[in-house]
């Protein structure tokens, strides 16, 4: 079992902000000895990634607290359930070289027992031969030599071991590290290697997994079950009227506040600095406990740092909505922030969280009823929907609903209400396109043609749209949508093509379908999508050799080369 922290008493938090912003300051610091020990551990646990990086570790290592130095391995030693070797072994290395530096004999093994003993083991014996050397056995001593075969060899100081390892910087590595704490403790080196001859790897494993556990849960890390709980919506009504909540399960402050950037709304800024200097720790604190359950929630691996910037810019996000809607209650005649700092308070951000989150399910579950109707996903959810609709679908149907980045990198949270109402547009213009394609008074398309498609998971509903509203056009065209020919889009690019668009005809008769469908607010989001790829696919047909459309190369639309037979009608009874 790991110590409980122990560290100073809290520190000004500009020092906390100065060394976060540029962990090489720690160098022209005197106080290191004092700041270090009050770090949180998650935020120490950034600054050590930082300085590994520039190859400064002695500037925190020698100041740690066994706690700190766990907590490094928690997050920084694992992936998933297993332990992290080579991560480990690189760490442990580093705590041995750096972590004693300049202290007296046995401070290592102390350290040791401090924090995990069995995970020094476990990390350090993988691929880790520790053999027996006979007394006064020149002959037996060869023969254990020569059991190691190609790997490097070290043997003990005690003469009791030769130790083979791996020889490349890894192995190196370890060897260094069991000689380490040889010089530190003869008698504990002795112990580590009779520890790695005796190893059971997986019950100690399984062991190391249910401790690291509940120190995680200390740092929000929780089960996911538990962190499923936060994820339950709240009426800001409800939360406007809510007693005071009981801060206990924060814990006593100890050490340095974590500073928190709160990069979210203004809303969310102005309302936290309006907390009295206590009260915004505790609120500091509970708030990083908040982004971790977020990360346990979302399966996030807790020691991925990426994946917990995604958190916190979630959770945050959150809050701000939160705040939003919870202005909606001010009572009359008092300043919404005024009231807001109240509610933060007395209720703190968990029951703020969950009324923010509200919002957020609301348009997860319209969007994962428009996904389960069948008419928008094949594979996932809003793969049949033409961009924007299909990454919004897909980005607003996860536990966490997001909405994609306009740059088309990954996706972002919904921190307004403004962006609610965004996706919330989007979820109902999709809805629009699947009506517009499939329902008798838009276009009517047989989705069975979809099913005979070779790459069913390559079209759209837009290009099943483009292509009726072609056959709406072609002269003697009795169907409402069939795979086109070369001589279909010959004749579209020569007859709905006018200038630089498209006739006028081709709008307007999209824009009556619409409005039969009720669907008419919508009309100029779909047109512009559909309609300006019409334009541009049929302004750019290629052909071949023989002057003749080359349907390889046509996009945008439906046509002979994707289907997998020859189709001798067009729409109504396709041969089977």
């Amino acid at each position: 079992m790991v110590a409980t922290p122990q560290t100073p008493d809290t520190i000004d938090a500009d020092d906390l902000r100065a060394i976060e912003d540029d962990p090489l300051s720690l160098d022209a610091r005197d106080d290191a000895p004092v700041l270090v020990p009050a770090l949180p551990p998650t935020t120490f646990v950034r600054i050590a990634r930082h300085l590994r990086e520039e190859d400064r570790l002695e500037l925190l290592l020698p100041h740690a607290t066994p706690y700190q130095l766990t907590s490094l391995l928690d997050l920084d030693g694992w992936v998933r359930d297993r332990v992290d070797i080579r991560r480990a072994r690189v760490w442990l290395h580093a705590i041995a070289e750096h972590g004693i530096a300049g202290r007296e004999r046995g401070t290592l093994a102390d350290l040791i027992y401090e924090m995990d003993p069995e995970l020094w083991t476990v990390a350090l014996a993988a691929g880790t031969v520790v053999v027996d050397l006979p007394e006064d056995d020149d002959q037996a001593r060869d023969q254990a030599m020569a059991q190691l075969g190609s790997l490097r060899t070290w043997e003990t100081p005690d003469g009791f071991f030769v130790v083979g390892v791996p020889d490349d910087g890894l192995g190196r590595r370890t060897l260094h590290t069991i000689s380490l704490v040889y010089e530190d403790d003869l008698a504990e080196g002795r112990k580590l290697c009779l520890a790695i001859q005796s190893l059971l790897p997986s019950e100690a494993e399984e062991d190391l997994l249910r401790f690291r556990n509940g120190r995680l849960a200390d740092l929000g890390f929780v089960e996911w079950e538990q962190a499923m709980q936060l994820l339950r919506p709240l009426d800001h009504r409800v939360a406007a009227e809510h007693e005071a909540v009981t801060t206990a399960h924060l814990g006593a402050e100890e050490g340095l506040s974590p500073h928190v950037k709160w990069r979210g709304s203004d809303l969310l800024r102005r309302v936290m600095m309006r907390l009295e200097p206590g009260m915004h720790g505790l609120r500091s604190r509970e708030f990083l406990l908040l982004a971790n359950e977020m990360m346990a929630a979302q399966r996030f691996d807790p020691g991925d740092e990426a994946k917990q910037q995604r958190a916190i810019d979630q959770t945050q996000a959150t809050l701000s909505l939160g705040l939003e809607l919870l202005t909606r209650a001010t009572p009359p005649g008092l300043e919404p922030d005024a009231f807001l700092a109240e509610r933060v308070t007395a209720i703190g951000l968990r029951l703020l969280f969950r009324v923010g989150y509200g919002a957020l399910d609301k348009v997860r579950q319209t969007a994962l009823a428009l996904h389960n109707s069948g008419r928008v996903s094949l594979r996932s959810p809003g793969s049949m929907l033409d961009r924007p609709w299909g990454p919004t679908i897909a980005a607003l149907c996860g536990l966490f609903p997001e909405l994609p980045r306009r740059d088309g990198k990954g996706t972002r949270p919904l921190g307004r209400l403004e962006d609610v109402a965004q996706a919330t547009d989007l979820v109902a213009q999709a809805a629009a396109l699947a009506r517009l394609c499939f329902e008798p008074e838009g276009y009517g398309v047989d989705p069975s043609w979809i099913d005979r498609l070779d790459a069913p998971e390559k079209i759209t509903l837009g290009d099943l749209v483009r292509t009726a509203i072609v056959h709406a056009h072609l002269p003697g065209s009795q169907h409402a949508m069939a795979p086109l020919t070369g001589e279909d889009l010959e004749w579209a690019a020569s007859n709905l093509l006018v200038g630089q668009g498209l006739a006028a005809g081709v709008g307007r008769e999209l824009s009556e379908r619409c409005a039969e469908l009720g669907v008419g607010e919508h009309q100029q989001a779909l047109a512009e999508v559909i309609l300006t790829r019409l334009q541009v696919e049929l302004a750019s047909l290629e052909r071949d050799l023989d002057g003749k459309v080359d349907l390889t190369r046509a996009g945008g639309l439906l046509t002979v080369q994707q289907v997998s037979m020859w189709l001798s009608v067009r729409q109504g009874g396709p041969s089977n």
